[in-house]
């Protein structure tokens, strides 16, 4: 069962990576750009137990990385007489982008990470996650600050999430 809800999450996942409607959010200091998928912002029927009739939103995130300079490393070998150097090309296995889905309040920008799928430059999965939590309260959401890249992604979602709600009523 636990490999089963690990692969509908990569899954979900993978086909929100190749959403239609990916817009960028932010940028920050080092670089990396987030992006949401507005086309995967829904109402979420998860209870969180401690807070009842709040409503909160589903929303898939991706965050891609700044390209990595591949790294040379010199190796010496001895031999009989004398020392040789060999280089070689050293490919780290660094994240290239992260496909995320969280879970946020907007009644108080917080979110909860639901799952994620890092990959490396050659769309390689590096490391996934799904959160096995059945129940949730408000200490697991983290409340962003102000002025910083998680509060602009979930007001962006949020906002989004609004403005969808009103044009179809």
């Amino acid at each position: 069962m636990k490999r089963l809800s690990m692969l509908l999450a990569s899954s979900a996942l993978m086909i929100s990576a190749h959403g239609v409607n990916w817009v960028e959010v932010s940028e920050s200091s080092s670089g990396s750009t987030f992006s949401i998928d507005l086309d995967s912002i829904e109402s979420s029927d998860i209870n969180i137990i401690d807070e009842k009739d709040v409503e909160n939103i589903t929303v898939s995130m991706l965050r891609t990385y700044p390209v990595q300079k591949q790294i040379k490393k010199e190796k010496t070998a001895v031999k009989d007489k004398g020392a040789v150097k060999e280089k070689s090309d050293i490919k780290e296995n660094s994240i290239q982008r992260s496909d995320q889905q969280l879970l946020i309040s907007c009644k108080d920008a917080s979110y909860y990470k639901r799952a994620y799928v890092n990959y490396d430059a050659d769309d390689k999965v590096l490391k996934s996650w799904q959160s096995e939590k059945p129940i949730l309260t408000t200490k697991d959401f983290k409340v962003t600050a102000p002025k910083t890249v998680g509060r602009r992604l979930i007001e962006h979602a949020c906002d989004s999430y609004e403005q969808t709600k009103q044009q179809s009523v």
